[in-house]
């Protein structure tokens, strides 16, 4: 079966190769952050990114353990990267859908699906989530969450091939 990526799924890709990230033991969001020109700054405050003098500027809970910074960190860059709105001029129901997005972003970019696809998955769902887990630095739900996502789209896929 051939794995179909998507455009999110692509567009990630393409971002790690192009600061070049190819496996998951090199995934380190303060070193992503320098490569893309994004400054971090911690305080203990409820997470959020924005762009000032031209500058992109996350700003990550210091409250928080570092596997949740690092979601956060995924989170915040998808809308200083692809949502570029005045939040207090948007529809709350647009700000919603952005904030969906950058939910379903962070899924992709902490586990992104080309690293994925080289891991040799065990057969057992509760050690599956704990290798994801463990090689990406996320939380053992995270990890669940994203397996699921996986596995739906590759039964989808194969779904997809038995018609054609």
């Amino acid at each position: 079966m051939e794995y179909v990526k998507s455009h999110l799924e692509e567009w990630i890709e393409d971002l790690y190769k192009s600061i070049n990230i190819e496996h998951s033991h090199q995934i380190n969001f303060e070193q992503i952050a320098a490569s893309l020109g994004v400054n971090i700054r911690f305080s203990p405050q409820k997470s959020f990114g924005f762009r000032a003098l031209g500058r992109y500027v996350i700003v990550l809970d210091s409250r928080k353990e570092h596997h949740e910074q690092w979601l956060e960190f995924a989170h915040e860059l998808c809308h200083i990267y692809r949502h570029e709105n005045d939040l207090r001029v948007m529809p709350e129901t647009w700000n919603e859908y952005n904030e969906r997005q950058a939910r379903y972003f962070a899924y992709h970019f902490c586990v992104p699906s080309f690293m994925l696809r080289k891991l040799k998955m065990p057969s057992l769902k509760g050690e599956a989530i704990k290798l994801i887990s463990d090689n990406f630095n996320v939380t053992y739900a995270f990890a669940a969450l994203r397996l699921e996502m996986y596995r739906k789209k590759q039964f989808l896929l194969s779904l997809n091939e038995k018609r054609d």
